[in-house]
């Protein structure tokens, strides 16, 4: 005998979707004890705190580890996973059908935040089923300051740009780039770098096999492979770097050049 259909899915498409709107859009009045929608908190009653916050209520931060229960928690041995959700969407893993009506009133209209976490980003999104991955629309990314930037950390933002123009269809990316304070003589000696000057730039290391003026345009390089986007939003984060010398001080330089430009051309 058949299992009885649940009294939801008997409803209107229209009606469902009404619904399921109403429990994973962000609410108008947030609340840490009464909450429905999976981007309802405040920052205070997030799973964990951390200095970043939502730039809107569509966006879902996904992190790489989860601080507030790490070394400062006697929990910390529990969350041993390669990312962390601030918060999960269980009304997905009610039915397969519930599931295939509510993805893409989810995936579709959220921002998904990975920070600096960008090794976080492929096992998210790999996790997904493929109808899920397949609506995700829109990426947060923040790139680290060279000097704080690893052969890992090359190695992850390569793959990362890979799989993005490999596995998704995204239509928006808000990309924030980390660049140093420019040194005793200001802003006055730090010129943007055009995009006829880019190109330039490209040529000659295609040519030449390295980097041109000690600008690492290799990151560059590797975002252009995600094709599709219609729009992209690029700020500096300007803050301190530690004090840069030789090759470093032109890699700071040059990220500076580089938010700008991808500001005014992209």
């Amino acid at each position: 005998m058949a299992e009885p259909t649940s009294p939801l899915l008997r409803l209107p498409f229209e009606i469902r979707l009404m619904i399921y709107e109403a429990l994973l859009f962000p609410s108008k009045t947030p609340s840490s004890s009464h909450s429905t929608s999976v981007a309802n908190l405040l920052p205070d009653f997030h799973t964990y705190h951390s200095n970043d916050t939502n730039d809107t209520p569509f966006t879902l931060a996904v992190r790489t580890i989860d601080p507030y229960a790490g070394v400062q928690s006697s929990r910390g041995w529990r969350h041993r996973s390669t990312y962390h959700v601030r918060t999960v969407p269980s009304l997905l893993s009610l039915n397969h059908q519930i599931h295939t009506e509510a993805a893409k009133v989810l995936y579709s209209n959220y921002t998904f935040s990975f920070h600096t976490s960008i090794e976080a980003a492929v096992p998210f999104f790999s996790d997904l089923t493929p109808l899920s991955r397949g609506y995700v629309r829109h990426i947060s990314l923040t790139k680290k300051g060279l000097p704080y930037t690893k052969e890992f950390d090359r190695l992850e933002w390569a793959a990362l740009c890979t799989y993005l123009s490999r596995n998704l269809c995204l239509s928006g990316l808000s990309l924030s780039i980390v660049a140093g304070k420019p040194g005793e003589h200001g802003w006055d000696g730090v010129a943007p770098i055009s995009k006829e000057a880019l190109a330039l730039m490209q040529r000659m290391k295609k040519d030449w096999g390295s980097s041109v003026g000690g600008a690492d345009l290799t990151w560059v390089e590797q975002l252009f492979e995600v094709k599709g986007l219609r729009e992209v939003k690029v700020e500096a984060l300007v803050e301190h770097c530690p004090g840069a010398i030789d090759e470093e001080e032109g890699d700071i330089e040059a990220d500076i050049r580089i938010s700008t430009l991808w500001s005014i051309h992209v």
